[in-house]
């Protein structure tokens, strides 16, 4: 896995393999992957892979929040980042998903917890970085030509 190889790169952002820690973050890697990730994925793929019409921003949003419920009750332990109190390679992967939160304009009235973690991400210098770098996101409406 990608992630896994850049955790490692990175130093200890990834616990150390066959630990109790390594499997816990390799079960938030995967429930992010095919639980939330794939479920972002607009079913109408027209020109976007992001939902862009008001019909697959509902489906998509009826799909993803029962998911994004079942992470925000595991913030509710109090933790501060996905596997605890440690931050690890599993919390950038999640970030993105809040970040599409709030790209497609989706609310986090029922996700308190969530919309934390992603204030806590976004004054992190490596994610003010990135922004700065990558500049603005491309559009998510489809334009007729």
């Amino acid at each position: 896995m990608i992630l896994e190889y850049l955790g490692a790169q990175a130093g200890q952002l990834i616990a150390p393999y066959g630990s109790d820690e390594y499997w816990q973050q390799r079960q938030w890697l995967n429930f992010i992957a095919t639980e939330l990730h794939k479920n972002f994925i607009s079913p109408f793929r027209k020109g976007n892979w992001l939902p862009n019409t008001a019909e697959s921003k509902a489906l998509v949003w009826q799909r993803v929040l029962p998911r994004l419920r079942y992470v925000e009750h595991a913030f509710g332990d109090g933790r501060a980042w996905l596997t605890g109190d440690k931050f690890s390679i599993a919390d950038p992967y999640l970030f993105v998903m809040t970040n599409w939160i709030r790209r497609l304009d989706y609310r986090f009235e029922d996700l308190p917890l969530l919309e934390q973690f992603d204030r806590c991400m976004r004054k992190r210098d490596t994610v003010v970085e990135t922004f700065r770098v990558e500049g603005k996101p491309h559009a998510l409406l489809d334009v007729d030509n």
